[in-house]
């Protein structure tokens, strides 16, 4: 009578296991910050959490928890690392034409609409406050706020000749008025030519001296 054969992996030697690719702790955390951006840019804002992260980056928690040691870091730098290319793009259309807010806002406007929806409804929902109903969030929000107002507020103060304040308000609504502009797109409701005609039309007007 023969025994039943032994499974071959009972007798496997340590480190015969296939081994993970070394990654240095700055290149770890970019690689984690893409996994979470694209949770963000697929499922949503609420989706992000550390156990999704880890599961989707194929790590332990433990491992997410060295890089963001809680849930409003992980927001945080995934809101920037999203928030981050667009700015830097912003910047470039301003400073591209210092004297024209029109021209340096459909400069910005081209690369904008043509973000991935995923990243570009992830963007909305941090500008928009429907993001979630979280203080991390709220936070985050108002420090985005912050910064695309800083982006917009002098070219406008400058050629509408405004008060500080006044021109943060008007660098502000112009830039809701864009996302609106996008969320039309985005939704069906006009075409993207029709859309940009549109909202040229308004920065033209605003703009008239």
């Amino acid at each position: 009578m023969s025994s039943t054969p032994k499974s071959r992996s009972v007798g496997r030697k340590r480190g015969d296991e296939p081994k993970r690719a070394y990654l240095s702790r700055d290149r770890r955390r970019q690689a984690l910050l893409d996994v979470a951006s694209l949770i963000v840019e697929q499922d949503g804002w609420p989706a992000l959490t550390m156990s999704a992260l880890a599961e989707r980056g194929g790590t332990s928690r433990q491992l997410v928890y060295q890089h963001f040691p809680n849930l409003e870091k992980l927001l945080a730098d995934t809101a920037w690392h999203i928030f981050h290319g667009t700015m830097q793009q912003t910047q470039a259309s301003v400073d591209a034409f210092p004297a024209s807010l029109t021209e340096a806002a459909r400069t910005a406007e081209a690369f904008t609409l043509d973000l991935p929806p995923g990243r570009g409804d992830a963007l909305w929902q941090l500008v928009a406050g429907t993001a979630a109903a979280s203080p991390e969030l709220d936070k985050i929000r108002r420090n985005l706020r912050q910064i695309i107002i800083g982006l917009w507020a002098p070219s406008v103060r400058k050629q509408l000749d405004l008060k500080p304040a006044d021109a943060r308000a008007y660098a502000w609504m112009s830039v809701m008025a864009f996302w609106g502009m996008r969320q039309l797109i985005r939704d069906g409701e006009i075409s993207r030519s029709r859309g940009v005609r549109l909202f040229n039309e308004l920065l033209d007007r605003i703009a008239r001296p």
